[in-house]
């Protein structure tokens, strides 16, 4: 990271984060693809670096953009009333309605259970709870049984309670007194010494608790928080991409796993923001278009795996991720038009 006199944000039509978040959906629907394709161990980051999967790295990007985005959103807004509005408004819609579709449309064509059955199941209706983005529930009763990942119906929601404790995060910050630049920083240390001093596995699973945080926490946390310090410091501090590189180059190299863990996060993230307000290069999606990348997150993994289900995962990985990918960006762009660009009058 590096000062800087001025690091203005890149106006709206010539930023990338639109093209970036719609990227990072996609590293997660093309990381799932070999564990839904029965071939979970030629996942490409995974079998070579170690360190973390092309999903993580998407999540990664999610969460950083994210964090960046949502604290221009908090610095901006008139009230924390309509802040937290505008975070419900771009979350609830879709998730409820791609609860729904999954409930009442995809269960009953693909469950090997009467639909009477079916019906009556507790696990059918508690399913919905997956709605409030806090208990997120991965099965339907009878439905995807004998696929290459058995019974799982949206596995990429695993992050979604993660985004929303970072939101509260943010908002209990704004609450506070002070500036939230020095605020976003003590967040930031926090974090980051939870993850460098976290135990490694086995001694501590992923979502054992230490500190009062799980690795999850830790880790994604540490993302949005790099986002919030570039958001809070912004007029004074840009990102450096070849700082952010640097620490990814390191990571595999540090001596022991959460200090591995730290640099790979906290490099990835500079790097992507840099890109995000800087690299001109890359593609701009139209505004006319909206940004899709929320729609390829909820119905990555159903699209997948109603795929597998029909036997899609037979013709190999890389058709399996095309045909995905296709029907996948379909549903994203009704998403958008149909149920989440209107939502966003309520902002």
């Amino acid at each position: 990271m590096t000062a800087s006199p001025v690091a203005p944000l890149a106006a709206q039509h010539d930023n990338r984060f639109d093209f970036l978040r719609l990227f990072a959906a996609w590293l997660v629907l093309l990381s799932h693809g070999f564990p839904l394709g029965g071939q979970p161990a030629r996942e490409p980051l995974a079998s070579t670096l170690g360190l973390d999967t092309l999903g993580g790295v998407g999540v990664t990007i999610f969460f950083v953009l994210s964090g960046y985005l949502v604290s221009l959103s908090l610095l901006r807004s008139p009230s924390l009333w309509v802040f937290a509005r505008r975070r419900v408004v771009r979350i609830y819609p879709a998730l409820a309605v791609t609860c729904l579709l999954c409930v009442l449309v995809l269960g009953p064509v693909v469950t090997q259970l009467p639909l009477d059955v079916y019906f009556r199941e507790r696990e059918t209706w508690n399913y919905l709870k997956t709605a409030t983005a806090f208990s997120i529930k991965f099965t339907l009763p009878g439905v995807f049984a004998g696929n290459p990942l058995a019974n799982a119906i949206n596995g990429s929601l695993w992050s979604l309670p993660y985004e929303i404790k970072c939101y509260v995060a943010l908002a209990v910050l704004g609450l506070l007194p002070g500036s939230l630049r020095f605020k976003s920083l003590a967040a930031f240390g926090i974090l980051l010494l939870s993850l460098l001093f976290r135990p490694a596995a086995p001694g501590l699973g992923l979502f054992d608790s230490f500190a009062g945080l799980d690795f999850y926490d830790s880790k994604l946390g540490l993302s949005f928080a790099v986002g919030a310090v570039f958001a809070a410091w912004k007029d004074t501090l840009r990102p450096s991409l070849w700082a952010g590189l640097a620490l990814v180059l390191c990571a595999p190299f540090a001596p022991h796993a959460p200090l591995q863990v730290a640099l790979w996060v906290v490099g990835l993230s500079v790097s992507v923001l840099w890109l995000a307000l800087y690299g001109k290069w890359l593609p701009v999606i139209a505004q006319r278009w909206g940004d899709w990348s929320y729609g390829m997150y909820l119905y990555g993994f159903p699209v997948q795996q109603a795929l597998a289900y029909a036997g899609g995962h037979q013709w190999g990985v890389g058709w399996f991720v095309a045909l995905s990918t296709l029907l996948t960006l379909v549903l994203a762009g009704l998403s958008w038009h149909a149920i989440e660009k209107p939502a966003m009058r309520w902002k």
